[in-house]
């Protein structure tokens, strides 16, 4: 199933779809790849540069799979709701419908690593290792990385009873983006791909041709709002998947003129609190900033100490210092 490349004359096709996916809120957007396979996009968010996100796939080991997924592209604030979770950066459905990746608007390194994450779940999907229940990357994967012998010592699973890091859908989605970018890793316990497993992996699915487009180290931006309960919490949880790394929260909580404490904002990571801040009389605007941290497993908790509800306003910045 290793594909042969060769390259396409997509220049007019990619002007048309800047037009189209920067003139309307929602657009049905195509490209392809550099072998004429088409790519699909479901733009729902402005002033989106939809060739940036194909040029990352044309760039990705793939085969005719790339034709069967459609790249929903859409404001960063609406993924958690559409991805289920707070800690969702993006999700892919083709397990449990149409196989489609949501993934939010934007341009940066993080993105560029997060499609292609997803990218390996809709690989995993495709490709199946005879005899073994899915989800099970490919065949050449499974061996190189000893899956079965990790499978019956207990150190992975099928789902995530062992934790998301655990599970063999996530490992294999992470070692596809690494071997591609060489940037980030989210399996703390598991070495990065190496080179020999990177060649396995590319000769089975085929060596891609053209490199991964620049893409600037920019802060990730996480919008959240809602309302609290009376002593309700909120949380959101998020990772620091190298050291150096800058941690801002701006809130804006109701109720400014309600006495005492109205609520607090917790940074924790790995297990402690690394910050909070407490939430009086008036409006506050930013939570903390910290420096130097990572890396770790982080989450931002807000918790009430009224007996009124609250609304709130939170946006997260994650960056990497000097970024």
């Amino acid at each position: 199933m290793t594909p042969v490349h060769r390259r396409v004359l997509v220049a007019l096709c990619t002007a048309l779809a800047l037009v189209v996916a920067t003139g309307a809120n929602a657009a049905i957007v195509t490209s392809h790849d550099s072998q004429g396979r088409q790519i699909t996009f479901d733009v729902r968010a402005a002033n989106v540069d939809t060739e940036w996100y194909a040029s990352v796939l044309r760039a990705s080991a793939h085969g005719n799979e790339i034709s069967d997924v459609t790249i929903r592209i859409v404001p960063e604030s609406q993924i958690p709701a559409l991805c289920g979770g707070e800690d969702a950066s993006a999700c892919y459905t083709g397990r449990s419908g149409p196989p489609t990746i949501m993934i939010s608007a934007g341009k940066s390194r993080v993105l560029e690593d997060t499609l292609l994450h997803e990218y390996g779940h809709h690989l995993d999907t495709y490709w199946h290792v005879s005899g073994v229940p899915e989800l099970n990357g490919t065949p050449v994967w499974w061996e190189a990385r000893g899956m079965a012998a990790r499978l019956a010592s207990h150190q992975v699973a099928f789902d995530y009873s062992l934790g998301w890091n655990r599970g063999i859908g996530e490992i294999f989605a992470e070692d596809y983006s690494y071997s591609h970018t060489g940037d980030r890793y989210a399996i703390s316990w598991l070495n990065p791909p190496d080179a020999t497993l990177k060649a396995a992996l590319f000769a089975e699915l085929g060596t891609p041709t053209d490199p991964l487009p620049a893409a600037p180290e920019v802060p990730s931006i996480l919008n959240r709002r809602g309302t609290l309960v009376p002593h309700d919490r909120f949380s959101i949880p998020f990772g620091l998947l190298g050291p150096g790394r800058r941690v801002t929260l701006a809130a804006t909580i109701s109720k400014p003129t309600q006495k005492g404490i109205r609520a607090r904002a917790f940074l924790v990571c790995n297990g402690k609190v690394v910050v909070s801040r407490a939430f009086g009389k008036g409006r506050s605007k930013q939570a903390f900033d910290v420096h130097n941290l990572g890396p770790a497993d982080c989450d931002v908790r807000l918790v009430s100490n009224t007996g009124v509800s609250l609304a709130y306003i939170l946006r997260l910045t994650l960056a990497v210092e000097g970024t």
